[in-house]
C-alpha cells in the first residue's frame, strides 16, 4: 500500500463545489483504495514544514473526485 496527498473536488448539499487536500491510499496495483482527512502535525516545526512541502508538491497531480473511488474499499 502507498499513499500521497491529493486534492479532491467536493460538492456540498447545495451543489457548491469546493476543494480539500486528502490523504489518498492506493492498492498494490496502483488502484485507488480510499481517502481520509489530511492532518498537518509533527514533533517539530520542521516536521510541519516537511508535511506542507509534501502537500504542495502533490497538489500538482490531477484533481480527484469521490466518484473516482466508486470501486475503492472505503473512503
Amino acid at each position: 500500500m502507498s499513499w500521497n496527498y491529493r486534492i479532491l473536488k467536493q460538492t456540498d448539499d447545495e451543489d457548491n463545489e469546493y476543494y480539500e487536500i486528502k490523504e489518498v491510499y492506493y492498492n498494490r496495483d496502483g488502484s485507488l483504495m480510499g481517502y481520509c482527512d489530511a492532518v498537518v502535525s509533527g514533533e517539530s516545526v520542521e516536521d510541519i514544514i516537511t508535511v506542507l512541502d509534501m502537500m504542495k508538491a502533490d497538489s500538482h497531480k490531477s484533481v480527484l473526485e469521490p466518484k473516482d473511488f466508486k470501486n475503492a474499499d472505503n473512503n
